[in-house]
């Protein structure tokens, strides 16, 4: 079996080993607060509109049919996997390195109390999964008219 190393030549001189890790830690602290670096969470946005709640999720490389919205005990779960087939499972023994194998993720939201849990469009396209979550026509506000007496 092949094994990947790390070598960094090392003369002696501290300070330039100090520089390497001084550029390793920068590395790894500009990457690992990279949003969805390190959890495999996609980056959502959501806003309400006078009638709606609308979700809009990240979700490029999930086909349609790998993504699952359903509401739970008045939570919005958004999740999705994606698995390889069994066949490419025959070649796992040629790989030295492989983390892109299987993706998935699991998010939950709590629902406002005036959304209607009953009424969600859901749409799928170019990688962005967009939820519109119809509000209850009596928790949207109204103007009450002032009758002279």
């Amino acid at each position: 079996m092949n094994y990947m190393t790390l070598r960094r030549p090392n003369n002696g001189i501290a300070t330039r080993t100090n520089s390497v890790n001084d550029f390793d830690k920068l590395f790894q602290s500009v990457f690992n607060a990279m949003p969805g670096w390190t959890d495999h969470k996609p980056a959502v946005d959501i806003h309400a509109t006078e009638d709606d709640y609308i979700v809009e999720a990240d979700l490029p490389g999930f086909s349609d049919d790998q993504i699952d919205v359903r509401v739970e005990n008045d939570l919005l779960v958004i999740s999705a996997r994606d698995e390889e087939s069994k066949e490419e499972d025959a070649d796992a023994d040629s790989y030295m390195v492989r983390e892109r194998r299987m993706r998935s993720f699991y998010r939950s939201f709590a629902l406002p109390k005036d959304a209607d849990a009953g009424k969600i469009d859901a749409t799928y396209r170019n990688g962005v999964l967009t939820l519109t979550i119809h509000k209850n026509a009596e928790a949207k506000p109204r103007q009450i008219k002032i009758k002279r007496g």
